[in-house]
């Protein structure tokens, strides 16, 4: 907090859908509106962009060739934040790679002459790796490539059509898509969204079984991961939700 007046120093938010919290999706407009509501209090929008950033929040059904991909969820509803911060997507995985981005406004809060004493001294010894350097740029190079913009939008239609099968499994309860982002919410009974206790590990079961078969996943609880790679072709999404099927029966046989 800072002094009464304004209350709130800063507002952090994952841009489309709270990742951790279960792969809850956001409502349309709720992102640019609490924008909005931060900043009438003078608080800082500060984007965490770490999980949905570089094209993982696919695209929204306005969008059509040859207008620029988006590669950041904030980019959806026309938000700018204060701060964001990137990771994982900005070298495809290859090296570890993190940076946090700000306005001018900010970074200028930083600069000054050297008796000021204004440098933020806070850093890492990793810090601007060059080998990570390198890949985040040849990454991004990908990323902006057409082939690779097409070969996401086909992925993330993939996805809808495959996730649409698994409402027939009773075990289902909910499944909550954004872009390229699946979580699979496993109920005892979805009649009346009665939840498995988190001892019998329902979850974690499933995920043992898809393992056994070859595709590798985690999940949040009751809450099953779909997150595949941008270069996974059709019959290997294919592949990743028919064991995904089959584990689920598997795990809890009719």
């Amino acid at each position: 907090q800072t002094k009464k007046a304004d209350p709130y120093a800063a507002f952090v938010v994952e841009p489309l859908i709270q990742g951790a919290a279960g792969m809850i999706p956001q409502p349309a407009g709720w992102l640019s509106r609490v924008a909005e509501i931060a900043r009438s209090h003078r608080s800082l929008f500060v984007a965490d962009e770490v999980m949905i950033g570089f094209g993982r929040a696919g695209f929204p059904e306005s969008w059509a060739a040859p207008c620029p991909a988006p590669l950041f969820g904030v980019q959806h509803e026309g938000v700018r934040p204060d701060m964001m911060t990137i990771a994982k997507g900005l070298t495809g995985g290859y090296l570890p790679m993190a940076a946090t981005l700000t306005t001018q406004v900010i970074f200028d809060q930083f600069l000054g002459d050297y008796e000021e004493f204004k440098t933020f001294f806070h850093g890492h010894s990793y810090t601007a790796n060059q080998l990570a350097s390198v890949a985040s740029l040849a990454s991004m190079d990908l990323l902006d490539s057409p082939a690779s913009i097409q070969a996401r939008l086909r992925l993330q239609r993939n996805m809808e059509n495959h996730a649409l099968e698994l409402w027939t499994l009773p075990q289902v309860g909910d499944v909550r898509q954004v872009g390229l982002v699946l979580g699979i919410e496993l109920v005892k009974d979805w009649t009346r969204r009665e939840t498995f206790p988190l001892a019998e590990r329902a979850g974690m079961r499933v995920c043992d079984a898809m393992a056994r078969a070859g595709v590798l996943s985690r999940p949040i609880g009751n809450v099953l991961l779909i997150m595949p790679p941008y270069c996974t072709t059709p019959k290997q999404l294919q592949t990743m939700f028919t064991v995904l099927h089959d584990a689920i029966a598997e795990v809890f046989p009719a």
